[in-house]
């Protein structure tokens, strides 16, 4: 990498002159913002190894839409999926390599690939492979197995020029193993496996499990997103993979140190402190992230003469990461950036101190407010999951949270949101520091409206995996669902976006030949049975003939009363199948056609 290409640390301090009293030996306290940021874009994608988890128990056989009809069955889950599957498949280079996993409660060989090359015909053995998936098995699931042999893949690559992520997609519940940190021990080797490589988990639908999604990710370094909208899958999909895609370093671990200072906290979110002296391991950057630490810290005062002015060391901060290889075949190469931060100190003639003598960095003080309220939410989680439990886990047995302990949920979360933002001081110096913290109320707002409709608890956990990796996610319903992408995300976000419109035009285009079809249909059936009347009133005796000519006349008009009245019979019948076929129409596709 060029200098411009490093990611850079930098430290910020407040207030850039420190006025204490001269008099008084006081401790104060203060804070400072540590800042890694990675370079804005990457000249050449280094190519990438991935692994996929796709769980094909009996559920993805299930309709992803609601209220499905035997003339227009809903597409499933799986088919969804294999969709945004495809789409992974189109954005990956030829020199990126993936791997699929197919799983229920076990590994299900016949379904698993191993990692494949998608140039020449790797991409199309791909496909065929995601193409032929199918649910099976009953509704059991359990993520160990997968999880384990997705790393023994990565693992025993001969080569590993490619940096390596495991994505694993589900909508169930694991029936094998409860993944916590109260079930799993510090010692047990699951913890090992999961800490070689970021495993990013989707949710889907409302019946997954995403206490254990979000755990698994947060061990691993990844992220969670919960998907109740099937339509976000792609894009949650496209998040992940621009990520991997502009990943510029790996093993990134930030080191803070002072001379002067007591460094007493470091606020690393979800990030891992590597022991007491303020090591802090980030893992892998991708272009154009930022991941800001908030140093807590005290010091001494009192020692200083009257107006004697220093100069205290503050805080010195260092990054060590490698970068990404690009696919040459060299081994990473260890790069350093070094920042510091002082803090000036008057000793002033005042025998009354200020207040506050050193407020918070305004970085610091919103990394600060959020913390606080991932602090709260995660009360709220552990309540909810209290009152889960007692009353007997999943809604009858079928997965998927009770929409009454998610209302119990939803109004504990807003009784204590209320409270926090009249009592928090940090909420309250907000707006005395320029600071707008209107999203994380909207976004707190939105968790409680989400919760209120039973729509699940997993954009809560959501929502604590981005803010706590400071990294994008996706959640259903959430307003904060862009915080934190990069330009590379919200690029093939769009692209995502653009083929889905194309997908949906061309299944409107589709929609039409199905309904024009079945009018024809309806109106050949009507067309028939006039034919068939005026066959038989052909087949009748002219008038002209001279025997029964009474005789013939009667049957003719009973014939033509009785052709009304059938030809009325079937014009009625057709206009009701017309009726029924456009309302299972519209609850398949959304829409309603013209009447």
């Amino acid at each position: 990498m060029t200098p411009a290409e490093k990611v850079r640390v930098n430290v910020a301090m407040n207030p850039p002159i420190l006025l204490v009293d001269y008099s008084r030996e006081l401790t104060l306290n203060g804070t400072a913002v540590v800042r890694v940021e990675a370079p804005s874009s990457t000249k050449s994608q280094a190519p990438i190894d991935l692994v996929t988890l796709i769980n094909i128990s009996h559920s993805m056989s299930w309709p992803a839409a609601s209220s499905p009809t035997d003339e227009t069955p809903s597409t499933s889950r799986l088919d969804l999926l294999k969709n945004a599957m495809k789409f992974v498949m189109r954005q990956l280079d030829d020199d990126d390599r993936l791997a699929v996993v197919a799983f229920n409660d076990q590994v299900v060989k016949d379904h698993t690939t191993g990692i494949l090359e998608m140039s020449g015909g790797g991409r199309m053995a791909m496909e065929r492979k995601v193409d032929g998936l199918v649910a099976k098995g009953d509704d059991g699931t359990a993520f160990k197995p997968s999880l384990e042999y997705a790393v023994k893949l990565l693992d025993d690559r001969a080569d590993k020029k490619r940096v390596g992520f495991i994505v694993l997609i589900s909508d169930g519940v694991d029936k094998q193993v409860k993944w916590s940190d109260e079930s799993i021990a510090p010692t047990d080797p699951v913890r090992a496996v999961l800490r070689k490589y970021p495993v990013h988990t989707l949710g889907l639908c409302h019946a997954h499990d995403p206490k254990a999604l979000h755990y698994i990710a947060k061990i691993s370094y990844g992220t969670y997103s919960s998907i109740a909208d099937y339509g976000e899958i792609m894009e949650a999909l496209a998040v992940c993979l621009a990520g991997f895609k502009t990943a510029v370093a790996v093993d990134a671990c930030v080191d803070i140190r002072s001379s002067s200072l007591q460094i007493t906290r470091i606020d690393a979110g979800g990030h891992t402190l590597r022991g007491p002296s303020g090591g802090v391991l980030i893992g892998t950057l991708y272009a154009g992230e930022v991941k800001d630490l908030v140093v807590h810290f005290s010091y001494r005062t009192g020692s200083w003469p009257r107006g004697y002015y220093t100069t205290l060391n503050g805080i010195t901060a260092g990054v060590t990461y490698k970068d990404v290889p690009g696919g040459t075949g060299r081994p990473s190469t260890s790069i350093t950036d070094t920042c510091s931060a002082s803090l000036p100190v008057h000793a002033a003639d005042s025998q009354t101190p200020p207040a506050n003598p050193c407020p918070p960095h305004p970085v610091a003080l919103q990394q600060m407010v959020r913390s606080k309220v991932a602090d709260l939410l995660t009360g709220v989680l552990k309540e909810f999951q209290v009152l889960k439990e007692e009353a007997g886990g999943a809604v009858h047995g079928k997965g998927g949270d009770d929409p009454v302990l998610q209302a119990v949920a939803a109004s504990s979360l807003q009784r204590k949101w209320e409270e926090f933002k009249k009592s928090d001081e940090s909420w309250k110096e907000a707006p005395r520091n320029f600071l707008d913290l209107g999203g994380v109320d909207r976004d707190v707002d939105s968790m409680v409206g989400v919760l209120k409709q039973g729509s699940g608890v997993g954009c809560v956990y959501s929502w604590l995996s981005s803010s706590q990796m400071q990294r994008a996610t996706a959640a259903t319903g959430l307003p904060a669902a862009g915080r934190f992408r990069t330009p590379a995300m919200a690029a093939m976000v769009r692209e995502a976006h653009r083929q889905m419109a194309e997908e949906a035009s061309a299944q409107d285009a589709g929609t039409s030949v199905v309904v024009g079809k079945r009018a024809v249909e309806l109106l050949d059936g009507i067309n028939k049975r006039f034919e068939l009347w005026c066959k038989l009133d052909h087949d009748l005796p002219s008038s002209g003939q001279e025997e029964g000519d009474l005789a013939a006349g009667g049957m003719r008009g009973d014939i033509n009363r009785a052709r009304q009245h059938h030809i009325y019979l079937a014009a009625d019948h057709a206009i009701k199948q017309w009726r029924s076929f456009l309302e299972s129409m519209e609850k398949t596709h959304g829409r309603g056609t013209d009447k």
